[in-house]
């Protein structure tokens, strides 16, 4: 191991004023002209007045005790700033907006070129035209009222009038209207599926039995309006012998309400025909219900996203301890407090690797639900976590205990007892409830585990995968993380479906290994729609795993089994893939998840491969709960995203006994409240894309069309990367990490300075730096960006002109900028300047605002940067003179908090 230095700090931040950037010409959009406009206007109008009048008539609102209202969607080209003071000022209920990028171009709007561009161009420019328009979608209640000053509002604008005063942003409004309507079964029942889902299920289901859904509504600013609409639910669901599960949820801080019900199959059917046929039976009321948001699967389908688990019958169970290498780990007992925890499900107490290694919390007793042999997820997580890979060389259990709240419990209705919600739980309550016990207690029981800085998660909703909008379980992940500053590390989901490679067998096996790889990564690429990560992975605040296709279980029987990507650095064929909120990186890092098999068809059948879900090698080794009482020593091989990301808590957690030792070691002053943003920063910033990787992607994807798009398409891919947790956790003589963290406010700038070691100058050595920023940021669930803040570090100067040279590696750099992670590596061998012994590299972290009007808070972020160059034959003391010229040290500041 060569990392036998600790890790540097860098002095107190200057506090510098930001300066006005020079404005660039960009591309403008093309609007419709006026008269164009009141056409296509005027009939999206006139639709939405007689649908307004078929809703009243539709829902017996005087049975509710409410006014008619309707949620109108504004689809709009490009940005209108104040659009929410617009709608407000007209008495309409803002629900909120979210941006999109997908617009497809028609003759009324489209971009045009550039300032510059040869006016004949204009029209003819096929690029222009093509190209996909960014723009929002706008919320908003109506009701008669507010309906009748829209359209005083769109006369006024039709016969070109001047707006009346305070009106005027309206103006703009209809310019850029590409389309408005109602909120309908489009969105409540389609868009999320369920129409499809309850028409399948009914071709299944036992008459008679109650279908259990979810209703998530509109969140209502007023609480008295919330409570009424929960009694407009009620009675909507008995006028058709419904009922609710449980009670109402209610998060204000992530604008969620939402209630669990059921209805009989015999009234869903009914449902559904009378929906297909379009009638107005008063029986779909609770479908027409304008406060209804969205009908969604209850969850009770939620399932742990490891498909390795459920391994059937037959499939060889992993060795005894004392066979493998487990045998070696020590069971002395472990007292110190945790810093890491694991919500999921419960985990088997007593077998060797976990005796006396958890602090579980069980106030809920799911414990008591379990059977033997079903305590498997919990168990494989708790050992990841605590001992990693027994394979690897930096296997040594965790110094300290690891905080375990089960939070799933076994499905009695499937065979294989799968872990999930039950249908009247909400996971949402259920996980704030184990986040709020852990660092304020509950009740009268005071903080179970206030030291946590780091939470696996190791968990995905099936039915929810990411799409536009963050889920209002990410959104709890985002709110939990900033209120309680703590880093959650996430799976971001495995693909269990079969993989059709489109060649038979015989045809695939004669390909070589490059040929193989090629082949089914464009198969992937065909259906990638298909694998969006899943739900609560979206999360902003939260770092996001992936898992890679290797394990260190050495040879094993492959029998009537493939492997589809015989590629050790490629992600893992059942990888859930990105992009993230805003098209943002996600998932953002890698760690290994285990080789991935998939059951050989037979000859010439067909060429469609099914996942293979035994126990056995290949894959990682893991505790694992056995079917028979007593047996506390089994273990298996298993294999997914819920590997990886246990992997990366225990990581995280490493992280922390690094930066705990500077503490109290070597006396550096961090403040406890930025420990989890820096553990955030320094797991991102041992990333990096594995070069055999890039050039498989590159081989097999990249086309003319996508070439100068391909690095944010091959993120989809490699995130930033894969860890390689060695490298944050110290430093070598040729290779020196220096860390910076700080709150920082809106408009502020804090400067550091990264000293250049002077036997650099002058040289022409190749050489790496990679700058990693992370930071917590508040959210607003109203608006399109969510992030209230956005951080951005940045040198003074362009990185190719500092006496370096240095390039941009790896991602895009405009899509670094769309999450809570900054992550950059530059290379160079050009020819280094020559500078003086003093020189220095200022880098800059800047704050703005993104999805508010102000930032009312001081935002929490950590900063690491590392220079090297190669290890072998470059006597360059990298580290030392970087050191020497960090001294002196300056305590944190007691105001700003910055080093």
């Amino acid at each position: 191991m060569k990392n036998h230095f600790p890790l540097l700090l860098f002095p107190q931040a200057k506090i510098v004023s930001p300066k006005k950037k020079p404005s660039f010409s960009s591309s403008q959009l093309h609007f419709p002209e006026h008269g164009r406009q009141v056409v296509r206007l005027g009939e999206q109008l006139t639709s939405l007045q007689q649908n307004f009048e078929y809703y009243k008539a539709s829902v017996n609102h005087s049975v509710l005790g409410l006014e008619p209202e309707m949620v109108l969607v504004i689809e709009i080209a490009g940005r209108i700033d104040d659009f929410r003071q617009a709608v407000e000022e007209i008495g309409l209920e803002w629900f909120g907006e979210w941006g999109i990028d997908d617009i497809s171009p028609s003759d009324d709007f489209y971009e045009e070129p550039k300032t510059g561009v040869n006016s004949s161009q204009k029209n003819i420019s096929a690029t222009h035209i093509n190209k996909k328009l960014s723009g929002s979608l706008f919320l908003s209640l109506s009701n008669e009222a507010g309906m009748r000053k829209l359209l005083s509002l769109w006369k006024h604008w039709k016969s070109k009038q001047k707006l009346p005063r305070g009106r005027t942003k309206w103006q703009d409004i209809f310019d850029q209207i590409i389309q408005i309507r109602h909120w309908g079964i489009k969105e409540t029942l389609d868009e999320t599926g369920m129409r499809d889902r309850w028409h399948d299920l009914l071709e299944s289901i036992t008459p008679g039995q109650s279908i259990p859904f979810q209703i998530e509504l509109f969140y209502r600013k007023s609480p008295e309006k919330r409570r009424q609409r929960e009694n407009a639910i009620r009675t909507l669901l008995a006028n058709v012998d419904g009922r609710t599960l449980g009670e109402f949820i209610d998060i204000p801080d992530i604008a969620f309400h939402a209630v669990k019900a059921a209805l009989p199959e015999e009234r869903i059917r009914q449902l559904l025909s009378d929906l297909d046929s379009n009638t107005q039976d008063t029986r779909i009321q609770l479908f027409k219900f304008s406060d209804i948001m969205h009908f969604r699967p209850t969850g009770q389908s939620l399932a742990v996203t490891e498909d390795g688990e459920g391994g059937a019958a037959g499939f060889p169970l992993g060795t005894e301890d004392g066979e493998g290498e487990f045998a070696g780990f020590p069971l002395e007992k472990v007292e110190l407090p945790p810093v890491a925890a694991i919500l999921d499900g419960a985990p088997n107490l007593q077998h060797k690797k976990l005796k006396d290694r958890l602090l579980f919390d069980d106030p809920d007793n799911l414990a008591a639900e379990y059977q033997p042999g079903q305590r498997k997820h919990g168990t494989a997580m708790a050992s990841l976590v605590i001992h990693g890979d027994p394979m690897e060389n930096s296997s040594d259990p965790l110094q300290r205990l690891v905080y375990m709240r089960p939070i799933m419990q076994p499905d009695p209705n499937t065979k294989d007892s799968v872990e999930h919600f039950p249908d009247e739980i909400f996971f949402e309550d259920r996980i704030e409830r184990a986040v709020r016990r852990m660092f304020e207690g509950e009740g009268t029981v005071p903080a179970q585990a206030p030291g946590v800085r780091v939470i696996n998660l190791s968990i995905g909703d099936p039915d929810r995968p990411f799409i536009h909008t963050p889920s209002p379980w990410a959104r709890l992940l985002d709110w939990l993380s900033w209120k309680y500053r703590v880093l959650f590390c996430v799976s971001a989901g495995n693909y269990s479906d079969a993989i059709d490679i489109g060649i038979h067998q015989p045809n695939y096996m004669a390909l070589a290994d490059e040929e193989k790889v090629a082949h089914v990564l464009k198969c992937i690429q065909s259906r990638l729609s298909g694998r969006r990560i899943l739900s609560p992975a979206e999360s902003i605040n939260s770092i996001s795993v992936g898992a890679i296709h290797t394990d260190n279980s050495g040879d094993y029987p492959p029998g009537q089994r493939t492997d589809l990507l015989p590629h050790a650095s490629l992600f893992s064929p059942t990888a859930r893939l990105g992009h993230g909120f805003r098209r943002s990186i996600k998932p953002e890092i890698f760690f290994p998840g285990g080789r991935q098999l998939y059951r050989t068809p037979a000859l010439d059948k067909h060429s469609s491969y099914n996942l293979d879900s035994g126990i056995g090698k290949p894959g990682q080794k893991v505790a694992w709960d056995s079917n028979q009482p007593g047996d506390f020593s089994k273990t298996a091989y298993t294999r997914g995203s819920s590997n990886a990301t246990a992997l990366a808590t225990r990581s995280a957690a490493r992280i922390y006994e690094v930066l705990n030792t500077l503490r109290t070691e070597l006396g550096e002053d961090i403040p406890e409240g930025l420990i989890s943003v820096l553990i955030k920063a320094l797991l991102v910033h041992g990333a990096k894309h594995d070069d055999g990787a890039r050039r498989a992607l590159d081989a097999a994807l990249r086309t003319p069309e996508n070439s100068r798009k391909f690095k944010e398409l091959a993120s989809r891919y490699l995130g930033y990367g894969i860890v390689d947790i060695e490298r944050v956790l110290g430093c070598t003589e040729q290779r020196g990490t220096v860390l910076g963290c700080g709150e920082i406010h809106e408009n502020k700038i804090h400067e550091y300075k990264l000293p250049l070691p002077p036997g650099l100058a002058s040289t022409r050595v190749w050489r790496r730096m990679v700058v990693t920023l992370a930071w917590f940021t508040p959210i607003n669930p109203s608006h399109r960006n969510l992030r209230e803040a956005k951080l951005e570090f940045s040198p003074t100067g362009k990185w190719d002109s500092l006496p370096l040279k240095l390039t941009r590696q790896n991602a895009d750099h405009h899509q670094v900028l769309r999450g809570t992670v900054q992550h950059e590596v530059l290379e160079s061998e050009k020819q280094i300047e020559a500078y003086q012994d003093d020189h220095s590299i200022l880098l800059q972290v800047a704050c703005k605002k993104d999805a508010t009007t102000q930032i009312d808070h001081a935002i929490p972020y950590g900063l690491a940067v590392t220079l090297e160059v190669e290890d072998e034959d470059v006597p360059i003391p990298i580290y030392e003179q970087l050191r020497a010229r960090l001294q002196p040290r300056v305590a944190v500041d007691a105001v700003t908090g910055t080093r």
